[in-house]
């Protein structure tokens, strides 16, 4: 089953329903039950990855959470010292964050910072 969007219809999707037939319904929770037949062109629609419409009830998003950014989620783990997760829930309750989220956001924001050359 194949997901598309088109600019005609923000906050809508298109995709193929388990027929082929073209169908548009909103890009929200449960939005699959509400589809209508789509009757626009089909050369301005957008190919898009099926993952993004998880959570609408699309039968070829497959299941779960839907993806960051696009793409498809997975999980990184890192071994620490209990004292180290202490202090990092610590750290992440004072910015009212999940500790996942705010761990996420220390690498990534680690990651775009400069690196600093080091003298041999």
């Amino acid at each position: 089953m194949r997901l598309f969007r088109s600019r005609d219809l923000p906050g809508r999707w298109v995709g193929e329903d388990q027929d082929g037939a073209l169908v548009h319904w909103p890009a929200e929770p449960g939005g699959w039950q509400r589809r209508t037949p789509y009757t626009g062109g089909k050369r301005q629609l957008e190919a898009c990855e099926p993952a993004l419409a998880r959570g609408t009830g699309f039968p070829g998003a497959g299941r779960g959470r839907p993806p960051r950014q696009g793409t498809a989620a997975t999980t990184f783990g890192v071994r620490a010292t209990i004292d180290e997760i202490t202090a990092w829930k610590h750290r992440a309750g004072e910015e009212h964050k999940k500790p996942t989220v705010w761990a996420r956001d220390e690498l990534n924001a680690a990651v775009t910072r400069p690196r600093s050359k080091s003298k041999p």
